[in-house]
C-alpha cells in the first residue's frame, strides 16, 4: 500500500479555509431556497482513520436523511449531507407549510431534499473550482433515510479500497435561533486527490 498522506498545520489551515469559503456560499444558497437565515460553525478538517468515520458522522442508532453526491474531475471524491430526524421534520414544515409529527417522504418532499443537497454541493464545488482552478462535475444526488452508519458505510467501503486514512471535512450548519434544524456537510475526497488539492493551492510539500 502506498504511503498515507500527512497534513501539516499550514496545509490543514488552507483546506479549512477552502471549506469555510465553500460553506459560506453553500449556506447562502440554501438560505435563499428556504427563505431562512442559515449559519454554520467553523469547519473541521482532519486526517482520520476510515474505521473512525462512522462515529464522527452520527450515532449508530440515529435515523438520518442522507443526500450523497460523487464529484469528478482532476480531483474526485464524495459529498454527504445528513439531517437528523428532528431536523427533517422542521424542513418538512418549512417546505410544505404543514406541521406534522411524522416524516412523510412523498415524491415532492424527497425531490426537495435532493434539491437541497444539490444546491449545497453545487455551491460548494463552484468555490472549489475557482480556488483550485479546475472543472468539477457532480453526480445526480442519491437519497437515503436510514441509520447513519448504513448511509456512510458504502462510501467508506469505496474510499477504503485505496487507503486506511481519509481526509474528512465536516461543517455543521443550522437555522438561526433554532437548534431544531441542523445539518452536517461532509467532504470526503479520494485519498489520491488530496495531494493534487494541495498542489493546486501551492502547498503540496509536507
Amino acid at each position: 500500500m502506498a504511503e498515507e498522506f500527512i497534513l501539516n498545520k499550514i496545509q490543514r489551515d488552507a483546506l479549512q479555509e477552502l471549506c469555510n469559503i465553500g460553506m459560506g456560499h453553500a449556506t447562502t444558497a440554501l438560505a435563499r431556497l428556504l427563505n431562512q437565515t442559515i449559519l454554520f460553525d467553523v469547519p473541521r478538517v482532519q486526517r482520520i482513520k476510515i474505521s473512525r468515520v462512522p462515529a464522527m458522522v452520527g450515532g449508530k442508532d440515529e435515523m438520518v436523511v442522507g443526500i450523497y453526491m460523487r464529484f469528478q474531475g482532476p480531483v474526485q471524491g464524495n459529498i454527504l449531507i445528513m439531517f437528523p430526524r428532528q431536523s427533517v421534520l422542521v424542513l418538512q414544515e418549512i417546505i410544505t407549510g404543514e406541521k406534522k409529527t411524522e416524516i412523510i417522504l412523498n415524491e415532492y418532499f424527497t425531490s426537495m431534499l435532493k434539491e437541497i443537497g444539490n444546491i449545497l454541493a453545487g455551491s460548494y464545488l463552484s468555490v472549489m473550482e475557482t480556488l483550485l482552478g479546475m472543472r468539477l462535475i457532480q453526480s445526480v444526488p442519491l437519497f437515503a433515510f436510514d441509520l447513519a452508519r448504513a448511509v456512510i458505510d458504502p462510501i467508506l467501503a469505496q474510499v477504503g479500497e485505496e487507503k486506511d486514512y481519509t481526509l474528512l471535512t465536516e461543517a455543521v450548519f443550522h437555522l438561526k435561533d433554532s437548534p431544531q434544524l441542523t445539518g452536517k456537510f461532509f467532504l470526503i475526497p479520494d485519498p489520491k486527490s488530496v495531494r493534487l488539492m494541495l498542489e493546486s493551492v501551492g502547498l503540496a510539500e509536507n
